[in-house]
């Protein structure tokens, strides 16, 4: 069966080694779950607890929240390059109705 037809099991999940982390922020492993139908983010750092023990720390990100993450990640950096003193909003470069951002 291909990669493209698998379909996750509800309450179940995969995790895989993050290669590209570069930062102690960055999560050690990254993946998918499902729980109720619905496919969440998942993220796992390895930590130790106070008496030197290894545990891992979860995260889960809906849809709807990446979806947000995202356009907030894209807003900041439109400010970023297209910010200067006249305040001028950043030039919309999709002037045809195909419905593509490019």
């Amino acid at each position: 069966m291909s990669q493209s037809n698998f379909q996750q099991k509800d309450l179940t999940g995969v995790l895989f080694f993050n290669a590209y982390k570069d930062k102690d922020t960055q999560p050690n492993f990254k993946g998918k779950i499902t729980i109720e139908g619905k496919e969440y983010s998942l993220s796992a750092w390895e930590r130790k607890d106070k008496n030197g023990n290894n545990y891992y720390s979860l995260q889960a990100t809906s849809p709807d929240e990446q979806q947000a993450n995202a356009q907030s990640n894209i807003d900041r950096l439109k400010s970023a390059v297209f910010a200067d003193k006249t305040n001028t909003a950043a030039p919309d470069f999709d002037d045809d109705d195909d419905g593509l951002p490019f």
